[in-house]
């Protein structure tokens, strides 16, 4: 039984050793950054919801590290800004990942609209999975809604 139990040792020091070398072998992850962009643009997004022509500034950094497998995170943190103060100041933060499968899982605020003057009107929070069914965690009220209700004068 000694010597079964010192080759089991030896046996698990060798597999120990491989595991560690392929791990150490393996392809790192990929990362990119973006440093602090600004741009301003012709808004689309609010001509086609709200028929309204602004310019809209957008701030924002983010993170995209592609992993071997295929899986791919996006960090990012944005800010737009219309020049139209009627409508509301968009912020969003957090962590998207796309798993090889197509499942996108959302961490984070990605939206939360201020009106000026009025504060916070629609805030997105928590975690929501998009795969196969749609798992929701956290105030997702963004989520189903009619957009113009947020983000149109009233």
């Amino acid at each position: 039984m000694g010597i079964s139990r010192i080759a089991g040792a030896g046996l698990l020091a060798i597999v120990s050793l491989v595991v560690s070398a392929t791990g150490a072998l393996a392809a790192p992850p990929v990362h990119e950054h973006s440093g602090r962009y600004v741009d301003r643009y012709a808004d689309d997004y609010i001509l086609d919801l709200c028929g309204i022509e602004t310019i809209t500034t957008v701030t924002e950094h983010w993170t995209l590290t592609t992993y071997p497998d295929g899986t791919e995170r996006f960090r990012v943190s944005r800010t737009f800004v219309s020049d139209d103060p009627r409508l509301p100041i968009e912020r969003g933060a957090g962590m998207t990942t796309f798993l090889p499968d197509g499942t996108k899982v959302v961490h984070g605020s990605p939206i939360r609209l201020q009106r000026r003057g009025e504060g916070i009107i629609l805030l997105d929070a928590g975690l929501a999975i998009f795969g196969d069914d749609l798992t929701v965690r956290g105030p997702h009220p963004s989520l189903g809604a009619d957009l113009a209700d947020y983000y149109c004068p009233r």
